[in-house]
């Protein structure tokens, strides 16, 4: 089970590091535009679905390394075992839920539709913040260990079908502009 999740790390990595490429990218070609423009920038369908992509990449490489780094920290605290799971799970609902709502306002504030890769990532993150309040309950309060075995694997696979998602739009344009380049 160890390589499994030593390959799907592997894989969230390249992953973020597209991700990150794919914002410097359209930063570099809309500059602020994408973060403070107003609604005369969304003018086509097309410009909408950019925004939200670019929305949602943003927020979650920034809710990614938020969770991350705030897990290790609790991780590696010295405090009572179950004191420690009930914060941790406790901190991951907390985090999930924030980058439901953050996502969510970002679109109302920017004016922008909500496309497949905003909605798709939102379902992804409700799952895990219900994983992750089921496990704070079973672990945390009744210290249960029913979905220890299942928890691991399932968040991993859906934090890899959140970054598959949220590199979806990029690749795609990027496939189709060589397309373009070579037609």
């Amino acid at each position: 089970m160890n390589e499994f999740y030593v390959v799907t790390g592997w894989a969230l990595r390249l992953l973020q590091l597209m991700v990150v490429v794919y914002l410097l990218y359209y930063f570099k070609q809309h500059r602020f535009s994408l973060f403070f423009g107003g609604s005369a920038s969304l003018k086509t369908p097309e410009d909408h679905k950019l925004h939200s992509c670019f929305l949602t990449a943003v927020a979650c490489l920034t809710f990614y390394i938020i969770s991350s780094q705030v897990a290790d920290f609790i991780l590696l605290s010295e405090m009572e075992r179950l004191a420690k799971i009930k914060i941790y799970y406790f901190t991951l609902v907390c985090t999930g839920t924030s980058f439901a709502v953050t996502l969510y306002l970002l679109h109302i504030i920017r004016g922008c539709q909500f496309f497949s890769a905003a909605r798709y990532s939102i379902y992804l993150v409700l799952f895990l913040v219900l994983l992750n309040a089921a496990q704070l309950m079973l672990r945390g309060y009744f210290n249960n260990d029913l979905l220890f075995n299942v928890y691991g694997p399932a968040t991993v696979v859906t934090n890899l079908l959140e970054w598959l998602i949220v590199i979806k739009y990029p690749f795609y344009k990027f496939m189709e502009s060589r397309i373009r380049q070579e037609a």
